[in-house]
């Protein structure tokens, strides 16, 4: 972190959203618009530990050189703190702030006003949610007029966006009210787990109530997404309408393939592996993905105007049916989601607990605890880049609770999936890395657990709090769990520059990517990725790569790639996370 420099001058030029609270930082700005830009400043700069960098948008992987190199500041035009971008700032103790509109500076060659390359800048992100962005006091000013960008949007229509952010359908809120509120509209009580429920197929009825749940559930844990903007090295919401939509064609098959091999009881046995094992891909997310991409993909499917809400509808029940089965063995009994269980996700069995007490690491010095932070830090956004910028790489599970008044959560990263082609960049790194991390009795943290395995703490600077670690590598998916290795302190600081010479490395390859090969392979994680343990834990991974398209594109889906890509999908993505209109009824004669 850059050393004060109690002679500058300051005056505040913009506010913005904090992502965690830390101490103010001062440094010199640098604005990166595209992969090219971040590249050369990392390969032209011999010390970036001073400079506060300013991006567009508030995804993770664009900058990934830079945060490897140890900048002292992020600032961002667009986003929130539940982004990719402000989840990974946070593991590295980066100070950020997000979605800031500069009150005076020069301009970018798009007309955006932000401070000049090389002034000091200030940013005082000792409180949250907002935060002050200030420069030094003389620093350049452009008078250039913006170019007309065409009309902006009324001031109602920003309340009306502010509304949705925080109410959704403008009415209901977020946590544990809002699951309230959503559980009362229900017919049934299907989100209720029992045995007796897990042998029949689902009713028309409950998968409506399933749905329409989703809708607000989806809202609750990726609304702020709707704010997250651009990124300048991966098409993200182009790549997420190709490959939602092509789960909707795909999805319902796969999942009927898997069913017909193990059966129902082995449906739940599948699920019940996040029980069994670290390390593994059977985690919430990829449950809740495989449930609610089908029904966001049709969605899309009548949004875009491909076909009506009677197109396939009969095909949601059984899908949803080995789905729901899925959430059975991970949970065995009670709510279905996180948000109905106060955010509280404690999955894996107590001899794991007993495992990583066995192995902790204390974390008592500053080098054993800034080793872990950089670790973890690394790790994590190899795993995003990996995955093409969204959240498969990434598992939280917790809290445990210790008898001594301790807890324990649980995070897999995942950092070199064999199915994707790019996977040769990561080398011989382990497939997945497991940390389970102690927090003292007395840290007064509050953490919750998303149904996307996404841990949020209060406050949000939980690294400080930490009492001590286990950390462990399992090398491969069908490793068994009983042969997962333990890593000591100079273990995890070999592995970080493993990770970190494979982030570089694939960096580049994204970088160097056409735009349609990134489009495709990011729809490719997407689709192929919610359903992969599964479909590997059920036996047919290659009957599913041979006879089924587990990594094409579905005629349907390829015929309107130019529409998603022609800006469709950038308007579309983030107004559907904001609504919940994806959330189309299924029919009774469907």
């Amino acid at each position: 972190m850059a050393e004060t420099a109690e002679d500058v001058a300051y005056e505040p030029v913009g506010v913005g959203l904090n992502v965690h609270e830390t101490p103010a930082v001062e440094g010199r700005v640098k604005w990166l618009d595209s992969p090219d830009e971040v590249l050369d400043f990392v390969e032209e700069e011999d010390d970036v530990t001073d400079v506060v960098v300013i991006v567009r948008g508030g995804t993770t992987t664009f900058l990934t050189p830079a945060l490897t190199a140890g900048i002292c500041g992020i600032v961002t035009l667009q986003g929130a703190p539940e982004s990719h971008l402000g989840i990974v700032s946070r593991e590295y103790g980066i100070p950020c702030i997000m979605s800031v509109a500069f009150d005076k500076g020069v301009r970018t060659s798009r007309g955006e006003v932000v401070p000049a390359d090389g002034t000091r800048i200030k940013l005082d992100a000792s409180t949250r949610p907002k935060a002050t962005v200030s420069v030094e006091v003389g620093a350049p000013v452009s008078d250039e007029p913006v170019a007309d960008a065409g009309p902006g949007m009324t001031p109602e229509q920003l309340a009306q966006i502010q509304l949705l952010l925080e109410k959704f359908g403008g009415e209901v809120p977020h946590g544990a009210e809002g699951d309230a509120v959503m559980r009362a509209k229900l017919n049934t009580k299907i989100l209720e787990l029992t045995d007796d429920s897990a042998d029949r197929q689902l009713t028309v009825t409950e998968v409506n109530d399933i749905l329409l749940y989703l809708t607000w559930n989806e809202w609750d844990a990726l609304a702020a997404r709707a704010t997250e903007g651009e990124s300048g090295l991966i098409p993200r919401q182009e790549y997420e309408a190709l490959g939602i939509l092509n789960s909707w064609f795909r999805h319902p098959g796969w999942l009927n393939v898997i069913e017909e091999k193990v059966g129902g009881t082995g449906v739940v046995d599948i699920g019940a592996l996040a029980q069994r094992e670290i390390g593994t891909k059977v985690n919430l997310l990829h449950a809740w993905a495989a449930l609610a991409a089908p029904f966001f993909g049709r969605g899309i499917a009548v949004e875009m105007g491909l076909h009506d809400e009677h197109r396939g509808a009969a095909d949601l029940l059984p899908s949803a049916t080995t789905v729901r089965r899925i959430y059975q063995g991970i949970w065995g009994q009670g709510g279905m989601f996180t948000s109905m269980r106060d955010y509280h996700a404690p999955l894996l069995n107590g001899a794991w607990l007993d495992r990583f007490a066995a192995d902790r690491i204390a974390l008592a010095g500053t080098d054993a605890r800034s080793a872990f932070q950089k670790f973890n830090a690394s790790a994590e956004l190899l795993g995003f880049l990996h995955h093409f910028d969204n959240r498969l790489g990434l598992g939280d599970s917790g809290p445990y609770p210790l008898p001594d008044g301790e807890f324990v959560m649980v995070r897999d990263l995942f950092v070199n999936e064999p199915a994707f082609e790019w996977s040769e960049l990561s080398g011989d790194l382990p497939y997945s890395i497991t940390m389970a991390m102690a927090f003292k009795p007395d840290s007064g943290l509050e953490v919750k657990v998303t149904d996307l395995s996404t841990m949020f703490t209060e406050p949000t600077n939980y690294l400080q709090h930490l009492a001590g670690v286990s950390v462990y590598t399992r090398q491969h998916w069908d490793t068994p769990a009983t042969e997962v290795q333990a890593l000591s302190v100079s273990d995890m600081a070999a592995l970080r520059q493993r990770v970190e010479t494979a982030s570089a490395a694939l960096y580049r390859h994204i970088a160097g990517m056409e735009h349609r090969e990134k489009v495709l392979a990011g729809a490719k994680v997407y689709t192929a990725g919610f359903m992969l343990p599964f479909a590997r834990a059920a036996g047919v991974y290659d009957e599913l790569v041979a006879e089924h398209g587990l990594f094409e594109v579905h005629h349907e889906a390829a015929a309107v790639y130019d529409r998603i890509v022609s800006g469709v999908a950038t308007e579309m993505i983030p107004r559907l996370f904001l609504t919940g209109s994806w959330g189309v009824p299924v029919p009774e004669q469907g």
